[in-house]
């Protein structure tokens, strides 16, 4: 069955936990143009280096810390780079900056972890991610546009599926040579986007089911041009949005012995609640015969990254109420509670 609504909740630990942000500027921005014709780079890195610098703080602190930050990894497409790598494209400066050096020859996907000592000299890890796009032009602009032609929202006026379709354009003039498509979704438990169901795409036209759509959805077409006619191979790229807004259901997370560890012990219980048109259906104490239910808990780290409930195998719990004990939260652990209709 499709997962039928989703709410998530952060347990904390006091004891040793700071909330702490990370967002990145760039000197050059976060993203390159490259003309194949001219062979010409906008802006261009070794000449103009791209500066990528981490801005970190803590809650209620009006001040940078990236000072207090140590072993500062940027992972640049898998590769780890670090200040003591030796790499023509990249470096990491006296400043725990990143500085791009080379011209792009693909996207970037860049991943950025430390060491973060607060001022009660506590350390945590800490990370960000960002991508820094190449994006190629040559002659006319080429791109890639989507249309609706039913529109993007499912609702009571809306019976059975709606599509989407992908058109490119060299300038203003349409471009239905030579194209191909591919078609994703963005996967909001992984952060990361993935392909579609099969059977959705059909070339330049994606099929979307009211299953696919859990209260919002987002899908991106990647548009390849292989070219020809005095006119180079290119890429573009356009993203749409889903809603579903004939999904009555609502999950409150209701957390009776509150969101916090104190000093590493004791634990914390986590109960679902679904309301219906602002009306409780069902809860913790509906009896297990009458739930119309399922409910499976997911567990992630203070990184985002997927962790094992303790003592099993598995980041998934099922059940509701669930609990959440100290060793289980290590600065903070991330829960998110899905619904499935029976």
């Amino acid at each position: 069955m499709a997962i039928t609504a989703r709410n998530q909740i952060t347990i904390v630990d006091l004891n040793d936990a700071k909330s702490v942000q990370v967002y990145f500027t760039a000197s050059q921005g976060f993203s390159q143009g490259y003309n194949p014709d001219t062979n010409v780079y906008t802006p261009n890195y070794p000449t103009q280096n791209n500066t990528i610098t981490p801005k970190v703080y803590e809650s209620g602190d009006a001040t940078e810390h990236l000072a207090n930050c140590t072993n500062v990894v940027y992972t640049v497409n898998g590769t780890a780079i670090t200040a003591s790598t030796n790499n023509a494209n990249y470096a990491v400066n006296a400043a725990k900056q990143l500085v791009i050096k080379g011209n792009l020859t693909t996207d970037l996907n860049v991943t950025f972890t430390a060491d973060y000592i607060d001022a009660d000299h506590i350390t945590s890890k800490i990370g960000g991610s960002f991508a820094v796009i190449r994006n190629v032009t040559s002659g006319a602009l080429f791109s890639v546009v989507l249309t609706c032609p039913k529109g993007n929202v499912f609702d009571k006026t809306v019976t059975g599926d709606l599509t989407v379709t992908a058109q490119c354009f060299r300038g203003s003039v349409a471009d239905n040579a030579g194209n191909s498509f591919t078609w994703e979704q963005f996967d909001t438990a992984t952060g990361a986007w993935k392909d579609v169901a099969s059977g959705r795409a059909n070339g330049a036209t994606l099929t979307v089911k009211p299953a696919d759509v859990l209260n919002f959805q987002t899908f991106r077409v990647r548009a390849h041009d292989n070219g020809g006619n005095g006119q180079s191979a290119a890429d573009a790229q356009a993203l749409v949005t889903f809603q579903d807004l004939t999904d009555p259901y609502t999950v409150e997370l209701y957390c009776p012995t509150g969101d916090k560890i104190v000093n590493g012990t004791g634990q914390t219980t986590i109960s679902a609640r679904i309301w219906q048109s602002g009306t409780k259906i069902e809860d913790e104490a509906t009896a297990a015969a009458s739930r119309k239910f399922d409910y499976a808990w997911t567990k992630f780290d203070k990184e985002g990254k997927p962790q094992n409930w303790n003592g099993a195998t598995s980041n998934v719990k099922t059940g509701n109420p669930i609990t959440v004990l100290a060793a289980e939260v290590a600065t903070k652990t991330t829960i998110v509670c899905e619904i499935t209709k029976k």
